[in-house]
Formats: C-alpha cells, sequence, structure tokens
C-alpha cells in the first residue's frame, strides 16, 4: 500500500540528518563549533526574513509572539554548538511557525560528506504505529533473529517508546496544529530519527514483550549507507494503465467498468493534461458510477494540475486565492530565484484578479468545472496524513460535494490553505544552514474558517501492525463496501 523510498529520501535530506552520536574519532568536520557571535548573527538574520516575508504570521500565532521566539533563542545562545547542535535549536522555531513547506537543513557541505559515510543503524527495523513500535525487518541477513517480525519494542537504549515519539514530533513541519502528518513521517523515517535525535552507538540493547514476559537483547550496531526500503510496498498490479511522467495510474476494479480506481500519486508538472483527458474520457465512455480518488501519500505538486483534477470533479465554480505580503525578496543577498518569483506574481496577475488590500497583494483565481468528460458520479477521496498541499487542496475543494465521500486519516495539509507557491532557500551566512520559506499563502476560499487541522474523513480507518504488515488497503476496502452496500 505504501511505497517508502520517497519518503526515506526526503528526511534523509531534510532532517537533522546522520551524523549526531558519532565518536570523537569520527569525521572532523561534524565537530566544527560555531562561535556565539556566529550564531546569533544567523539566527538574527533567520528572524528577520521570517518577519520580512513568511505568510504565516498572524495566521496561527501573532508578529509578537515570533519577535518573542526568535529574541529568547537568541539570547540564549551563550556557547559555541555544532551545525547539527545549532539546528535542532532553529527546527524548534520551525515547528512554531506550523508551516509544513518551511524547513531548516544542513549545510551543503555537510550533506556532501555524510552522503559518502556507512554509519551505524541498528540492523532490526523498527516501525511505530499510534504509540507503539514494533519490529518489522532486519537488515542483518546473517543475524539470528533473536526478536521476530512484529514483536512490540518497549525501550530502545533505555529509552521509553512514548518518550521518543513525542520528542519527534517537535521536529516535524506541519500545517497548523495537524498531529496525523507528524505522525506519518515518524512512522515511514523513525529509524533516521532515532540515530539523529537519540545518538548512534556501537551497540543497542531493546526491551521487548515476549508473551507476558518483558525481555532484553544487546546487539552490536550495523554500518550502512542508509535505511533501505521497508518491505510495505504492494506489488505492483499488472491491470493498472499508467502514465508515469503525470505521475497517475487507474484500474478499473469491476468487470463491467462501473467503478475506477485512479491513484495520483503526486501532482506532476509535465503530461497530466493528456492523462485526466484519456482518463476522463474513459469514464465517460463506459458510463462510470463511481471514482475511488486516492490522494493518500501524495505531497502535492503542481497548482495548475490540481486545478486541472478539479475541473473535471467540481459542479460550480469556486476560487482559490494566492496572496503575498512583499513585492521582492527580502535580504536577496542570501538566496536566489527573485526573478522566477516576479514571474510567478505576474503569471498569476494575469490568469487571476489582483486585488491589493494594504501592502498585501491577493491573485483570485476561478476554478471553473469543465464541459467535456466532465465526471458527476459518486466520488470516494482516500487521504492520510501523507495528503498534504496541492493534494489537500483537491480534497478541501471537494469536500463540501454532496457526491463526495471521505475515507482514511485525516490529511496532512490544513483545510483553510497552506503557505507554498515558490519557497526560496536562504544561506545562513556563518554555519551555511540553508532555510526554506514560502513566498505566498494559498488560501481555500471555501473554508475560510482557521482550524489548524486538515480534512476529516467521514469515515476514519485505523491501522493495526498485523494489517500494515499484511499489506491491507483498509480505505479502498471501506470504499468498495460503500459501493457494494444497498441504497
Amino acid at each position: 500500500m505504501v511505497s517508502l523510498r520517497f519518503y526515506y529520501s526526503l528526511f534523509l535530506f531534510l532532517f537533522l540528518n546522520v551524523y549526531s552520536g558519532f565518536s570523537q574519532k569520527g569525521p572532523d568536520f561534524l565537530h566544527k563549533k560555531y562561535s556565539p557571535v556566529a550564531l546569533r548573527s544567523d539566527l538574527l538574520l533567520f528572524k528577520n526574513i521570517t518577519l520580512a516575508m513568511h505568510p504565516v504570521i498572524g495566521i496561527y500565532k501573532s508578529r509578537d509572539y515570533y519577535e518573542k521566539l526568535f529574541d529568547d533563542q537568541i539570547n540564549s545562545l551563550n556557547d559555541s554548538l555544532t551545525e547539527k547542535e545549532f539546528r535542532i535549536k532553529c527546527k524548534l522555531i520551525v515547528d512554531e511557525l506550523h508551516c509544513g513547506h518551511t524547513e531548516i537543513m544542513n549545510s551543503k557541505a555537510s550533506q556532501k560528506k555524510i552522503a559518502k559515510l556507512k554509519l551505524n543503524y541498528s540492523p532490526y527495523i523498527f516501525f511505530p504505529v499510534q504509540d507503539k513500535m514494533y519490529v518489522i525487518a532486519n537488515l542483518n541477513k546473517k543475524q539470528d533473529s533473536t526478536v521476530k517480525k512484529g514483536t512490540e519494542v518497549i525501550k530502545i537504549n533505555g529509552i521509553g517508546v512514548d518518550s521518543m515519539l513525542n520528542y519527534c514530533h517537535r521536529f516535524i513541519s506541519a500545517d497548523g496544529y495537524n498531529s496525523t502528518a507528524k505522525e506519518h513521517y515518524i512512522q515511514l523515517a523513525f529509524n533516521n530519527f532515532f540515530p539523529s535525535l537519540f545518538g548512534r552507538p556501537d551497540t543497542f540493547m531493546i526491551e521487548y514483550k515476549e508473551g507476558r514476559q518483558n525481555k532484553q537483547n544487546k546487539y552490536a550496531a550495523m554500518k550502512v549507507n542508509g535505511i533501505p526500503d521497508l518491505p510495505l510496498k504492494a506489488k505492483d498490479d499488472s491491470l493498472f494503465k499508467t502514465y508515469k511522467k503525470a505521475a497517475m495510474k487507474y484500474r478499473y476494479l469491476d468487470g463491467t467498468k462501473k467503478v475506477m480506481f485512479l491513484k495520483v500519486e503526486k501532482f506532476s508538472h509535465t503530461r497530466y493534461r493528456r492523462a485526466y483527458r484519456k482518463i476522463f474520457k474513459q469514464l465517460e465512455k463506459n458510463k462510470s458510477q463511481q471514482l475511488v480518488l486516492d490522494l493518500r501519500n501524495n505531497g502535492g505538486g503542481s497548482l495548475a494540475n490540481s486545478y486541472r483534477l478539479l475541473s473535471y470533479l467540481l459542479d460550480t465554480a469556486k476560487t482559490q486565492t494566492l496572496r503575498t505580503g512583499i513585492k521582492n525578496y527580502p535580504y536577496k543577498k542570501y538566496t536566489q530565484g527573485n526573478l522566477s518569483f516576479k514571474i510567478m506574481r505576474f503569471a498569476f496577475s494575469v490568469v487571476g484578479k489582483r486585488i491589493q488590500v494594504n501592502d498585501t497583494d491577493n491573485y483570485v483565481y476561478t476554478i471553473k468545472p469543465g464541459k467535456k468528460h466532465h465526471f458527476d458520479q459518486k466520488i470516494f477521496v482516500l487521504i492520510n496524513g501523507g495528503s498534504f498541499s496541492a493534494s489537500c487542496l483537491v480534497a478541501a475543494y471537494l469536500k463540501n460535494s454532496e457526491n463526495t465521500i471521505f475515507i482514511g486519516e485525516e490529511s496532512g495539509g490544513a483545510s483553510e490553505g497552506c503557505n507554498a507557491g515558490i519557497t526560496p532557500y536562504y544561506t545562513l551566512p556563518n554555519t551555511k544552514l540553508r532555510v526554506r520559506i514560502p513566498a505566498f499563502r494559498l488560501v481555500h476560499d471555501i473554508a475560510p474558517l482557521i482550524t489548524g487541522h486538515g480534512i476529516l474523513p467521514d469515515y476514519p480507518t485505523h491501522y493495526s501492525f498485523k494489517d500494515i504488515a499484511s499489506r491491507k488497503d483498509l480505505d479502498l476496502q471501506k470504499a468498495m463496501d460503500l459501493i457494494n452496500s444497498p441504497q
């Protein structure tokens, strides 16, 4: 059901990464410390950029709140810190921005060097489900698996599972007050989170359950370049018609071609127009009565693509507003792409209506229903904590349609909108950490109330470890139950 290569790569690149817990014999560049003066200078720049351009200021917390948040952290910088130690402090600020598109990343130099290293990992691969932890695989094929797949783990190196998971939550960027996105990404990347936050020892000690007893097992770490894909990916289905460049595929779920399953893996920037035209032409030709639209694990992508999909599904025209309070990037010497930003502003003014309110430009775009191959039958939308950005946009605009039913878990993106559009990367001059900050606020005009939460399913599903390990698709199963139930 879940493909993890994308998420593994994302977290390997974005998160606190893999150099926590090295011994003093490790690479020197990982232990380089920066003076308090240098750190305060970098954090002050981060503060000034954020307050000058971040569209979330005033949405969930006030400007005064963020002024104090940054100042308190700046004033606390009295000791020299490594790049990683400083990044952890910055990550705590990023979490308070309540924006899933904001991130602070390693310097390019550190990232490049780390990528070449083989580092200590636990050969037992852990997989959290809700507030519990399980062993899902063993990297060391030569090791006798004393701890079997499906074993519940209580502690790792003396740290309770609940404490670890709660701590990890603070280092995931998410929209609003959403928790499903954090839980989703922790589940998929916990084995990278653990060494990043809790160290990279030569040996591991785990406490686990065996029947009614608690047991312990001590074993050596394993040096590898990284954690491979977890054994959760569903087998390829030859019945799918796939559009690789458009990142979508479909198949009929019944012999009469009345029920189509459409999986949109991401909102690609290419080839989607042709793919949608062919897919919805098929639906019209076969007089299909139900569409199961799968937006799970779809992290977003092209706005134009998401608008195109909605044009086949919406019954009435809806507007969306893209909002920005800047004319140019502030502190341009620390970033690139200002020309792209200006081009994007111009493009929005061409396709939408520009409305200026004080110093803020609002670009209102109308999503119009298409006349050709329009689908106006029943839609079942599958969502989870990985449904983010553009996929949450699609979900939000379909949510109030009478013919649409949502199944799964709360979406990772906020129902009222997100901060995205275009996201420049700033390089802090001393530590060279990279800060990603969005330049636009994408407002879902159909959901003006600020809730800080995602799209809620009409039929929530809850996966146990056994469900996940056996690769069950409870969401699709629920959709088929509803389709096949007497009306």
